[in-house]
Protein backbone atom coordinates (compact mmCIF):
# COMPACT_ATOMS: atom_id res chain seq x y z
CA UNK A 1 0.00 0.00 0.00
CA UNK A 2 1.36 3.40 -0.93
CA UNK A 3 2.01 6.10 1.63
CA UNK A 4 -0.29 9.00 0.70
CA UNK A 5 0.13 10.76 4.05
CA UNK A 6 2.03 13.59 2.36
CA UNK A 7 -0.73 14.18 -0.18
CA UNK A 8 -3.13 17.05 0.31
CA UNK A 9 -6.09 15.99 2.46
CA UNK A 10 -9.65 17.27 2.05
CA UNK A 11 -10.27 20.58 3.88
CA UNK A 12 -10.81 20.11 7.60
CA UNK A 13 -14.44 21.22 7.37
CA UNK A 14 -15.26 18.48 4.87
CA UNK A 15 -13.25 15.53 6.14
CA UNK A 16 -16.12 14.01 8.10
CA UNK A 17 -18.53 14.38 5.18
CA UNK A 18 -15.86 12.99 2.84
CA UNK A 19 -15.46 9.83 4.90
CA UNK A 20 -19.21 9.43 5.39
CA UNK A 21 -19.90 9.83 1.66
CA UNK A 22 -17.20 7.35 0.76
CA UNK A 23 -18.62 4.74 3.10
CA UNK A 24 -22.13 5.32 1.73
CA UNK A 25 -20.93 4.97 -1.85
CA UNK A 26 -19.12 1.74 -0.98
CA UNK A 27 -22.31 0.27 0.48
CA UNK A 28 -24.29 1.34 -2.56
CA UNK A 29 -22.20 -0.73 -4.94
CA UNK A 30 -22.81 -3.91 -3.04
CA UNK A 31 -19.72 -4.12 -0.83
CA UNK A 32 -18.29 -6.95 -2.83
CA UNK A 33 -21.47 -9.02 -2.69
CA UNK A 34 -20.68 -10.62 -6.06
CA UNK A 35 -17.76 -12.44 -4.46
CA UNK A 36 -18.91 -15.77 -3.13
CA UNK A 37 -16.19 -18.39 -2.72
CA UNK A 38 -16.42 -21.92 -1.35
CA UNK A 39 -15.38 -22.42 2.23
CA UNK A 40 -12.43 -24.80 2.23
CA UNK A 41 -11.85 -24.76 5.98
CA UNK A 42 -13.41 -27.07 8.52
CA UNK A 43 -16.95 -26.38 9.70
CA UNK A 44 -16.12 -24.95 13.10
CA UNK A 45 -17.71 -22.26 15.22
CA UNK A 46 -16.40 -18.70 14.79
CA UNK A 47 -13.50 -17.69 17.00
CA UNK A 48 -14.28 -15.81 20.21
CA UNK A 49 -14.27 -12.06 20.25
CA UNK A 50 -16.41 -9.19 21.42
CA UNK A 51 -19.77 -8.77 19.70
CA UNK A 52 -19.83 -5.12 18.68
CA UNK A 53 -22.91 -3.00 18.26
CA UNK A 54 -23.39 -0.07 15.93
CA UNK A 55 -22.25 2.43 18.57
CA UNK A 56 -19.52 0.41 20.28
CA UNK A 57 -15.96 1.66 20.24
CA UNK A 58 -13.50 -0.62 18.43
CA UNK A 59 -10.17 -1.26 20.14
CA UNK A 60 -7.38 -1.44 17.58
CA UNK A 61 -3.85 -2.86 17.85
CA UNK A 62 -0.98 -2.58 15.38
CA UNK A 63 1.61 -5.20 14.42
CA UNK A 64 4.51 -3.60 12.55
CA UNK A 65 5.12 0.08 13.29
CA UNK A 66 7.67 1.01 10.64
CA UNK A 67 6.96 3.53 7.87
CA UNK A 68 3.70 2.01 6.63
CA UNK A 69 2.56 0.98 10.08
CA UNK A 70 2.98 4.57 11.26
CA UNK A 71 0.95 5.77 8.26
CA UNK A 72 -1.98 3.72 9.56
CA UNK A 73 -1.40 4.81 13.14
CA UNK A 74 -1.31 8.51 12.21
CA UNK A 75 -4.39 8.38 10.00
CA UNK A 76 -6.39 6.36 12.48
CA UNK A 77 -5.45 8.70 15.30
CA UNK A 78 -6.53 11.64 13.14
CA UNK A 79 -9.93 10.08 12.41
CA UNK A 80 -10.35 8.20 15.71
CA UNK A 81 -13.43 10.19 16.74
CA UNK A 82 -15.12 9.81 13.34
CA UNK A 83 -14.44 6.06 13.35
CA UNK A 84 -15.15 5.63 17.07
CA UNK A 85 -11.97 3.65 17.71
CA UNK A 86 -9.35 3.49 20.45
CA UNK A 87 -5.70 2.73 19.73
CA UNK A 88 -4.84 0.39 22.58
CA UNK A 89 -1.63 -1.50 21.69
CA UNK A 90 1.39 -1.55 19.38
CA UNK A 91 3.86 -4.29 18.51
CA UNK A 92 7.21 -4.26 16.74
CA UNK A 93 10.37 -6.30 17.18
CA UNK A 94 12.59 -3.26 16.54
CA UNK A 95 12.70 -1.26 19.75
CA UNK A 96 13.14 2.08 18.01
CA UNK A 97 10.01 1.63 15.89
CA UNK A 98 8.08 0.36 18.88
CA UNK A 99 8.98 3.32 21.07
CA UNK A 100 8.12 5.81 18.33
CA UNK A 101 4.67 4.30 17.92
CA UNK A 102 4.11 4.05 21.67
CA UNK A 103 5.01 7.70 22.18
CA UNK A 104 2.89 8.90 19.25
CA UNK A 105 -0.23 7.10 20.43
CA UNK A 106 0.48 7.86 24.11
CA UNK A 107 0.49 4.31 25.42
CA UNK A 108 1.90 2.85 28.61
CA UNK A 109 4.85 0.44 28.52
CA UNK A 110 2.42 -2.40 29.20
CA UNK A 111 0.72 -1.67 25.88
CA UNK A 112 3.88 -1.96 23.78
CA UNK A 113 4.87 -5.48 22.75
CA UNK A 114 7.83 -7.14 21.04
CA UNK A 115 5.89 -10.37 20.35
CA UNK A 116 2.47 -10.20 18.67
CA UNK A 117 1.36 -13.47 20.27
CA UNK A 118 1.50 -11.93 23.73
CA UNK A 119 -0.45 -8.91 22.55
CA UNK A 120 -3.16 -11.10 21.00
CA UNK A 121 -3.86 -12.66 24.39
CA UNK A 122 -5.65 -9.46 25.35
CA UNK A 123 -9.43 -9.85 25.32
CA UNK A 124 -10.08 -6.14 24.84
CA UNK A 125 -8.51 -5.96 21.36
CA UNK A 126 -11.10 -6.14 18.58
CA UNK A 127 -9.05 -5.52 15.42
CA UNK A 128 -5.44 -5.79 14.28
CA UNK A 129 -3.70 -3.77 11.56
CA UNK A 130 -0.77 -5.72 10.07
CA UNK A 131 2.08 -3.80 8.44
CA UNK A 132 4.96 -6.21 8.90
CA UNK A 133 7.51 -7.49 6.42
CA UNK A 134 5.66 -9.69 3.89
CA UNK A 135 6.96 -12.98 5.26
CA UNK A 136 5.01 -12.34 8.48
CA UNK A 137 1.66 -11.42 6.90
CA UNK A 138 0.34 -14.97 6.94
CA UNK A 139 1.26 -15.96 10.47
CA UNK A 140 0.06 -12.75 12.10
CA UNK A 141 -3.21 -12.83 10.12
CA UNK A 142 -3.85 -16.42 11.19
CA UNK A 143 -2.92 -15.80 14.81
CA UNK A 144 -5.11 -12.70 14.97
CA UNK A 145 -8.17 -14.42 13.49
CA UNK A 146 -7.72 -17.44 15.74
CA UNK A 147 -7.61 -15.07 18.71
CA UNK A 148 -10.95 -13.58 17.67
CA UNK A 149 -9.60 -10.36 16.14
CA UNK A 150 -10.66 -8.79 12.85
CA UNK A 151 -7.81 -8.31 10.38
CA UNK A 152 -6.65 -5.43 8.20
CA UNK A 153 -3.57 -6.72 6.35
CA UNK A 154 -1.26 -4.80 4.08
CA UNK A 155 -0.89 -6.19 0.60
CA UNK A 156 0.28 -8.66 -0.49
CA UNK A 157 -1.96 -11.16 1.27
CA UNK A 158 0.98 -13.47 2.06
CA UNK A 159 4.49 -14.14 0.84
CA UNK A 160 3.72 -17.48 -0.83
CA UNK A 161 0.73 -19.33 -2.27
CA UNK A 162 0.35 -22.10 0.29
CA UNK A 163 0.28 -19.50 3.06
CA UNK A 164 -2.61 -17.80 1.25
CA UNK A 165 -4.55 -21.08 1.38
CA UNK A 166 -4.01 -21.14 5.14
CA UNK A 167 -5.07 -17.52 5.66
CA UNK A 168 -8.15 -17.90 3.47
CA UNK A 169 -9.28 -21.06 5.23
CA UNK A 170 -8.73 -19.50 8.65
CA UNK A 171 -10.70 -16.36 7.85
CA UNK A 172 -13.58 -18.39 6.40
CA UNK A 173 -13.63 -20.73 9.39
CA UNK A 174 -13.39 -18.05 12.08
CA UNK A 175 -15.81 -15.64 10.43
CA UNK A 176 -13.62 -12.60 11.13
CA UNK A 177 -13.75 -9.49 8.97
CA UNK A 178 -10.70 -9.38 6.70
CA UNK A 179 -9.59 -6.46 4.55
CA UNK A 180 -6.58 -6.39 2.22
CA UNK A 181 -4.75 -3.06 1.96
CA UNK A 182 -6.01 -2.05 -1.49
CA UNK A 183 -7.31 1.46 -0.95
CA UNK A 184 -7.83 1.84 -4.70
CA UNK A 185 -10.62 -0.72 -4.45
CA UNK A 186 -12.73 1.89 -2.70
CA UNK A 187 -12.65 4.29 -5.66
CA UNK A 188 -16.15 4.68 -7.17
CA UNK A 189 -14.93 4.42 -10.78
CA UNK A 190 -14.14 0.70 -10.39
CA UNK A 191 -17.59 0.02 -8.98
CA UNK A 192 -19.30 1.94 -11.74
CA UNK A 193 -17.28 -0.16 -14.20
CA UNK A 194 -18.44 -3.38 -12.53
CA UNK A 195 -22.03 -2.12 -12.67
CA UNK A 196 -21.77 -1.46 -16.41
CA UNK A 197 -20.12 -4.85 -17.01
CA UNK A 198 -22.82 -6.72 -15.10
CA UNK A 199 -25.50 -4.77 -16.97
CA UNK A 200 -24.08 -6.17 -20.22
CA UNK A 201 -23.02 -2.83 -21.65
CA UNK A 202 -19.60 -4.15 -22.70
CA UNK A 203 -20.75 -7.54 -23.89
CA UNK A 204 -18.35 -10.39 -23.10
CA UNK A 205 -15.11 -9.09 -21.59
CA UNK A 206 -12.08 -9.59 -23.82
CA UNK A 207 -9.04 -8.03 -22.20
CA UNK A 208 -7.92 -5.29 -19.87
CA UNK A 209 -4.70 -3.54 -19.01
CA UNK A 210 -3.02 -1.46 -16.34
CA UNK A 211 0.39 -0.71 -14.89
CA UNK A 212 2.32 0.71 -11.99
CA UNK A 213 5.52 2.34 -13.18
CA UNK A 214 7.88 4.81 -11.56
CA UNK A 215 11.50 5.92 -11.86
CA UNK A 216 13.78 6.86 -9.01
CA UNK A 217 16.33 9.51 -10.08
CA UNK A 218 19.10 7.77 -8.18
CA UNK A 219 18.14 4.28 -9.42
CA UNK A 220 17.68 3.33 -5.79
CA UNK A 221 14.09 2.09 -5.56
CA UNK A 222 13.53 0.44 -2.16
CA UNK A 223 17.05 1.28 -0.97
CA UNK A 224 16.80 2.81 2.48
CA UNK A 225 19.53 4.11 4.79
CA UNK A 226 20.75 1.81 7.52
CA UNK A 227 20.28 3.09 11.04
CA UNK A 228 23.72 2.62 12.66
CA UNK A 229 22.13 2.17 16.07
CA UNK A 230 20.27 -1.00 15.01
CA UNK A 231 21.76 -4.13 16.52
CA UNK A 232 20.75 -7.56 17.80
CA UNK A 233 20.07 -6.17 21.24
CA UNK A 234 17.34 -3.73 20.14
CA UNK A 235 16.15 -5.73 17.09
CA UNK A 236 14.95 -9.32 17.34
CA UNK A 237 16.67 -10.38 14.11
CA UNK A 238 15.95 -14.10 14.03
CA UNK A 239 12.31 -13.56 14.89
CA UNK A 240 12.10 -10.97 12.10
CA UNK A 241 13.38 -13.59 9.64
CA UNK A 242 10.49 -15.87 10.61
CA UNK A 243 10.26 -18.67 8.04
CA UNK A 244 12.79 -17.01 5.73
CA UNK A 245 16.28 -18.58 5.50
CA UNK A 246 18.32 -17.97 8.62
CA UNK A 247 21.29 -15.70 7.96
CA UNK A 248 23.51 -13.67 10.29
CA UNK A 249 22.34 -10.19 11.26
CA UNK A 250 22.23 -8.05 8.12
CA UNK A 251 20.93 -4.50 8.58
CA UNK A 252 20.78 -3.95 4.80
CA UNK A 253 18.28 -6.81 4.54
CA UNK A 254 16.26 -5.36 7.41
CA UNK A 255 15.99 -1.79 6.14
CA UNK A 256 15.86 -2.58 2.39
CA UNK A 257 14.02 -5.89 2.55
CA UNK A 258 11.96 -5.12 -0.57
CA UNK A 259 15.06 -5.90 -2.67
CA UNK A 260 15.31 -9.56 -1.62
CA UNK A 261 13.16 -12.55 -2.54
CA UNK A 262 13.39 -14.04 0.94
CA UNK A 263 10.98 -11.39 2.19
CA UNK A 264 8.91 -10.27 -0.82
CA UNK A 265 8.27 -10.67 -4.55
CA UNK A 266 9.30 -7.15 -5.57
CA UNK A 267 7.16 -5.36 -8.15
CA UNK A 268 4.67 -8.25 -8.27
CA UNK A 269 3.71 -8.00 -4.61
CA UNK A 270 4.54 -4.37 -3.84
CA UNK A 271 3.28 -2.42 -6.87
CA UNK A 272 1.07 -4.52 -9.14
CA UNK A 273 -1.67 -5.14 -6.51
CA UNK A 274 -2.51 -1.43 -6.67
CA UNK A 275 -3.65 -1.87 -10.26
CA UNK A 276 -4.48 -5.56 -10.48
CA UNK A 277 -6.93 -5.81 -7.58
CA UNK A 278 -9.11 -2.89 -8.80
CA UNK A 279 -9.11 -4.33 -12.34
CA UNK A 280 -10.29 -7.65 -10.93
CA UNK A 281 -13.03 -5.82 -9.05
CA UNK A 282 -14.06 -3.86 -12.17
CA UNK A 283 -14.59 -7.12 -14.07
CA UNK A 284 -17.76 -7.62 -12.01
CA UNK A 285 -16.96 -11.28 -11.38
CA UNK A 286 -13.42 -11.78 -10.05
CA UNK A 287 -12.19 -15.24 -11.04
CA UNK A 288 -9.32 -17.55 -10.28
CA UNK A 289 -6.90 -17.65 -13.20
CA UNK A 290 -6.75 -20.37 -15.82
CA UNK A 291 -3.24 -19.52 -17.04
CA UNK A 292 -0.56 -17.04 -15.97
CA UNK A 293 2.65 -16.00 -17.73
CA UNK A 294 5.08 -13.42 -16.41
CA UNK A 295 8.48 -12.12 -17.49
CA UNK A 296 10.92 -9.93 -15.61
CA UNK A 297 14.31 -8.33 -16.17
CA UNK A 298 16.99 -6.89 -13.92
CA UNK A 299 19.46 -5.13 -16.18
CA UNK A 300 19.32 -1.57 -14.83
CA UNK A 301 19.01 -1.98 -11.06
CA UNK A 302 21.58 -4.68 -10.39
CA UNK A 303 21.96 -4.11 -6.64
CA UNK A 304 19.03 -6.40 -5.85
CA UNK A 305 17.55 -9.83 -6.45
CA UNK A 306 14.12 -8.68 -7.63
CA UNK A 307 13.33 -7.48 -11.15
CA UNK A 308 13.12 -3.82 -12.12
CA UNK A 309 10.68 -4.41 -15.01
CA UNK A 310 7.85 -6.97 -14.99
CA UNK A 311 5.03 -7.92 -17.38
CA UNK A 312 2.13 -10.12 -16.24
CA UNK A 313 -0.43 -11.84 -18.48
CA UNK A 314 -3.35 -13.57 -16.76
CA UNK A 315 -6.05 -15.51 -18.61
CA UNK A 316 -9.34 -16.36 -16.86
CA UNK A 317 -11.91 -19.11 -17.54
CA UNK A 318 -14.44 -16.56 -18.85
CA UNK A 319 -12.06 -15.54 -21.64
CA UNK A 320 -10.93 -12.29 -20.03
CA UNK A 321 -7.19 -11.62 -20.14
CA UNK A 322 -5.53 -8.97 -17.97
CA UNK A 323 -2.19 -7.44 -18.89
CA UNK A 324 -0.41 -5.61 -16.08
CA UNK A 325 3.08 -4.13 -16.22
CA UNK A 326 5.38 -2.66 -13.61
CA UNK A 327 8.73 -0.90 -13.64
CA UNK A 328 10.94 0.97 -11.22
CA UNK A 329 13.23 2.35 -13.95
CA UNK A 330 10.73 3.99 -16.32
CA UNK A 331 7.60 5.84 -15.28
CA UNK A 332 5.63 5.60 -18.54
CA UNK A 333 3.00 2.94 -18.08
CA UNK A 334 -0.08 1.54 -19.80
CA UNK A 335 -3.38 3.46 -19.65
CA UNK A 336 -5.97 1.58 -17.63
CA UNK A 337 -8.66 0.06 -19.84
CA UNK A 338 -11.17 -2.78 -19.88
CA UNK A 339 -12.27 -4.02 -23.30
CA UNK A 340 -15.43 -5.89 -24.17
CA UNK A 341 -16.89 -7.17 -27.41
CA UNK A 342 -19.31 -4.21 -27.61
CA UNK A 343 -17.56 -1.38 -25.76
CA UNK A 344 -14.40 -0.31 -23.95
CA UNK A 345 -13.92 1.39 -20.59
CA UNK A 346 -11.26 4.11 -20.26
CA UNK A 347 -10.22 4.89 -16.69
CA UNK A 348 -8.75 8.29 -15.90
CA UNK A 349 -5.17 8.18 -14.64
CA UNK A 350 -6.03 10.91 -12.14
CA UNK A 351 -9.40 11.17 -10.43
CA UNK A 352 -12.54 9.08 -10.25
CA UNK A 353 -13.61 9.09 -13.88
CA UNK A 354 -14.41 6.32 -16.34
CA UNK A 355 -15.72 6.59 -19.88
CA UNK A 356 -17.69 3.95 -21.75
CA UNK A 357 -17.16 4.11 -25.51
CA UNK A 358 -18.95 1.64 -27.81
CA UNK A 359 -17.12 -0.17 -30.55
CA UNK A 360 -17.98 1.42 -33.90
CA UNK A 361 -20.00 -1.59 -35.07
CA UNK A 362 -22.17 -1.36 -31.91
CA UNK A 363 -22.50 2.45 -31.81
CA UNK A 364 -26.22 2.32 -32.63
CA UNK A 365 -26.92 -0.27 -29.92
CA UNK A 366 -24.70 0.93 -27.07
CA UNK A 367 -24.79 4.50 -25.78
CA UNK A 368 -21.59 6.20 -24.77
CA UNK A 369 -21.50 7.14 -21.10
CA UNK A 370 -19.26 8.93 -18.61
CA UNK A 371 -19.04 8.63 -14.84
CA UNK A 372 -17.09 11.01 -12.64
CA UNK A 373 -16.90 11.65 -8.93
CA UNK A 374 -15.14 14.62 -7.26
CA UNK A 375 -13.69 12.62 -4.41
CA UNK A 376 -9.90 12.01 -4.47
CA UNK A 377 -8.64 8.55 -5.31
CA UNK A 378 -6.80 5.87 -3.32
CA UNK A 379 -7.43 7.24 0.15
CA UNK A 380 -6.17 4.94 2.87
CA UNK A 381 -8.45 6.52 5.48
CA UNK A 382 -11.52 5.63 3.41
CA UNK A 383 -10.57 1.95 3.34
CA UNK A 384 -9.84 2.05 7.07
CA UNK A 385 -13.26 3.54 7.84
CA UNK A 386 -14.89 0.89 5.65
CA UNK A 387 -13.07 -1.80 7.65
CA UNK A 388 -14.39 -0.46 10.94
CA UNK A 389 -17.90 -0.02 9.55
CA UNK A 390 -17.96 -3.63 8.35
CA UNK A 391 -16.87 -4.89 11.77
CA UNK A 392 -19.91 -3.24 13.30
CA UNK A 393 -22.42 -4.06 10.56
CA UNK A 394 -21.26 -7.55 9.60
CA UNK A 395 -21.25 -6.40 5.98
CA UNK A 396 -18.82 -8.06 3.55
CA UNK A 397 -15.96 -5.62 2.88
CA UNK A 398 -15.13 -4.57 -0.66
CA UNK A 399 -11.44 -5.49 -0.40
CA UNK A 400 -12.43 -8.78 1.24
CA UNK A 401 -10.71 -12.11 1.62
CA UNK A 402 -12.29 -13.56 -1.54
CA UNK A 403 -11.05 -10.73 -3.75
CA UNK A 404 -7.68 -10.80 -2.00
CA UNK A 405 -7.34 -14.57 -2.44
CA UNK A 406 -8.27 -14.64 -6.13
CA UNK A 407 -5.92 -11.76 -6.88
CA UNK A 408 -3.11 -13.25 -4.83
CA UNK A 409 -3.31 -16.60 -6.64
CA UNK A 410 -2.60 -14.71 -9.85
CA UNK A 411 0.29 -12.79 -8.30
CA UNK A 412 1.83 -15.93 -6.79
CA UNK A 413 1.64 -17.75 -10.13
CA UNK A 414 3.18 -14.69 -11.77
CA UNK A 415 6.19 -14.86 -9.47
CA UNK A 416 6.54 -18.58 -10.13
CA UNK A 417 6.32 -18.00 -13.89
CA UNK A 418 8.81 -15.15 -13.81
CA UNK A 419 11.39 -16.95 -11.70
CA UNK A 420 10.96 -20.48 -13.09
CA UNK A 421 10.43 -19.50 -16.73
CA UNK A 422 7.14 -21.39 -17.07
CA UNK A 423 3.61 -20.81 -18.34
CA UNK A 424 1.42 -22.02 -15.48
CA UNK A 425 -2.15 -23.34 -15.24
CA UNK A 426 -4.27 -23.32 -12.08
CA UNK A 427 -6.92 -25.77 -10.92
CA UNK A 428 -8.99 -23.90 -8.33
CA UNK A 429 -10.79 -26.98 -7.00
CA UNK A 430 -7.64 -29.02 -6.45
CA UNK A 431 -5.51 -25.93 -5.67
CA UNK A 432 -2.95 -27.34 -8.06
CA UNK A 433 -0.44 -25.61 -10.36
CA UNK A 434 0.65 -27.37 -13.56
CA UNK A 435 2.43 -26.78 -16.83
CA UNK A 436 0.61 -27.10 -20.16
CA UNK A 437 1.47 -30.78 -20.40
CA UNK A 438 -0.01 -31.51 -16.98
CA UNK A 439 3.20 -31.65 -14.92
CA UNK A 440 2.52 -30.52 -11.35
CA UNK A 441 4.64 -27.57 -10.23
CA UNK A 442 5.01 -27.21 -6.44
CA UNK A 443 4.40 -23.62 -5.30
CA UNK A 444 7.45 -21.62 -4.29
CA UNK A 445 8.31 -21.70 -0.60
CA UNK A 446 10.95 -20.20 1.65
CA UNK A 447 13.28 -23.11 0.87
CA UNK A 448 12.78 -23.33 -2.90
CA UNK A 449 15.99 -22.99 -4.88
CA UNK A 450 15.40 -21.20 -8.20
CA UNK A 451 17.84 -20.02 -10.91
CA UNK A 452 19.17 -16.51 -10.38
CA UNK A 453 18.18 -13.80 -12.81
CA UNK A 454 20.77 -12.85 -15.38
Amino acid sequence: MKDHSSHKSPPASTRRDFLRQAATAAAAVGAGAWLRAPVYGQNQAPSPGRVLGANDRINVAYVGTGKQGMTHIRLQKKFAADNNIAQVAVCDLYQKNLQEAQAYVGLKDADAYRDHRKMLERKDIDAVVISTVDNWHAQVSIDAAEAGKHVFCEKPMTRYLEEAFEVYDTIKRTGKVYVIGSQGSMDPKWHKAAEWVKAGKLGPLVWGQGSYCRNNPKNSEWTYPVDPTANEQNLDWYRWLGRAPKIPFNPNHFFSWHKFYAYNSGIIGNLLPHRFIPLMLASGNPEFPRRVVCTGTRKVSTDREITDTTHLLAEFPSGLTLVVAGSTVNQVGLPEMLRGRQATLYFASQGNKVELKPESIFSEEIDADTFSDPRPTERIEVLEKHFFDCIRSGQTPIANVDLAFRSHVVLCLAEMSERLGLALFYDEKARKVTTGDGRVVPPLTYTTVVPKLG
